[in-house]
Formats: structure tokens, sequence, C-alpha cells
């Protein structure tokens, strides 16, 4: 995963993060953030030195472009510590609503454990 402490990885985050949520929003100005990452990746990540960095921004183009191909970019979440604060938010409220419907603790455990699983799979 990302260093936290590497300039590199923000903005290769911050270009990913943005796709995904134009897309989301409006769906419009998406693929420029896309298109920014694919250059960044070969002319901003050209040394020897950022050869993690030139991977990493190459899975995320690889997310993009099959989740593109597939027609699947609203699956697409969010990386870093955005896709954490998230992730957090949806859970909470999703345990909230498990409870609300009347799920019993076992239930809910059950619940959450198929959704990690459908939604977050062992990548996040």
């Amino acid at each position: 995963m990302a260093r936290k402490n590497s300039n590199n990885f923000e903005f290769i985050l911050y270009l990913y993060n943005e796709f995904v949520s134009k897309h989301r929003s409006t769906g419009k100005e998406a693929r420029m953030y896309w298109h920014i990452l694919d250059k960044y990746i070969e002319v901003g990540l050209s040394k020897k030195s950022q050869t993690a960095e030139k991977k990493y921004a190459q899975k995320l183009v690889a997310i993009i472009r099959e989740a593109v191909g597939e027609w699947n970019t609203h699956l697409l979440i969010l990386k870093g510590e955005e896709g954490e604060k998230e992730y957090q938010e949806n859970m909470k409220s999703y345990i909230e609503r498990l409870y609300r419907l009347g799920h019993d603790e076992q239930s809910v455990m059950e619940s959450i454990i198929k959704k990690l699983k459908l939604n977050y799979g062992n990548d996040n």
C-alpha cells in the first residue's frame, strides 16, 4: 500500500480519488483525472527511485481501465485516508441500519462479514 509520507503517493491517491469522486457526483470531468494519472506515470514517475510509486499508480490505472471497460465504475471505492474515512462512515451506517431492522448480534456480524467480502474483498 502507499506510504503516507510520500508526496508522490499522495498525488497518485489524489488523482485516483478525484476520478472516483467526480464519476460518482457528475460523471463529467472524471476521465481528465484518469488521463492525468496515466501521463504522470509516463512523465512524473520516470526515475528508477520511483519504482514503487509507479507500480502503485499503474495498479490504480489498471483498476480504472477494467472498471470503465466493464461499465463498473460505480463500484470503485476511494483509497488511502479518504477511503478509510468513507469505509468507517459506511460501516457505521450499515450496522445502525441492521440493528434498526431488528437483527441480533450474530446476524449483524454475519452481515458485516458478507458485506466486507462482497464490497471490499482482500485489497482495500
